[in-house]
């Protein structure tokens, strides 16, 4: 297989060839000396090496306690006033700015009014990690982890959720269905055994029990009367 050997002309600034003469200890002008260094730092370019393995992070016992977020010994602290942008860090069991001690709320307002929430103008970096997370998620999301750790009865404020209302169930277990009554209605007209009365004269009148002709009262007292008309009679 044939190599051809192309020579093309590149143009390197001069800032840039006297920083490469600097680090290679050649002179900057000297194109020949420079050319292995060159070509070695354009491959590395094309083929980076891969990452040295993170270290994994020690644990460790010291930290600042938070309210509920525990912040880890190395923690990072960040706040900003004027878009400048100010540390701290956890050392120990405190927060150290400046070689001080402070709380969330003094690193918070170190600058401006005073009257700022740390949980909201405070951001985070846990060691080990190069993301930086706003306090307040961190302690919404330690509520919830605290609410799963004492079951879903629990709420993320700590106060215990009402529990869901169950049927009632009787000795065997079984669940009880309540059925409802049916309404009772009152019957006002006469039962089918008594009799109505009837509108015609001539009907003859039944009470329920039907009275022989000629007894009764009235007609004791129409037979007493008609005794006494008859002559000889006292």
């Amino acid at each position: 297989m044939s190599t051809y050997s192309l020579h093309f002309p590149i143009r390197v600034p001069d800032d840039v060839l006297v920083e490469l003469g600097k680090f290679t200890g050649t002179f900057w002008s000297d194109s020949f000396a420079q050319e292995p260094f060159v070509i070695e730092a354009i491959r590395n370019y094309i083929n980076p090496a891969p990452p040295a393995p993170q270290q994994p992070v020690e644990a460790t016992e010291a930290g600042y306690q938070w309210k509920q977020v525990f912040l880890p010994e190395g923690t990072r602290l960040r706040a900003s006033f004027g878009r400048q942008p100010y540390f701290a860090t956890v050392v120990g069991a405190e927060i150290k700015y400046d070689g001080h001690a402070v709380s969330p709320s003094c690193f918070a307002n170190l600058y401006g009014s005073g009257n700022r929430n740390a949980w909201k103008a405070v951001w985070l970096r846990l060691p080990g990690s190069n993301e930086w997370l706003l306090a307040d998620v961190c302690r919404s999301a330690r509520k919830a982890a605290i609410a799963r750790l004492h079951g879903d009865g629990v709420q993320a404020d700590g106060q215990r959720s009402p529990a869901p209302e169950r049927p009632s169930h009787d000795v065997a277990g079984i669940e009880r269905v309540s059925i409802p009554q049916r309404s009772t209605v009152r019957q006002t007209g006469p039962r089918p055994s008594e009799s109505r009365p009837s509108n015609d004269p001539a009907a003859p009148q039944d009470n329920g029990t039907q009275h022989r002709s000629g007894s009764g009262r009235s007609a004791r007292r129409r037979k007493r009367r008609a005794a006494k008309q008859i002559p000889g009679n006292p």
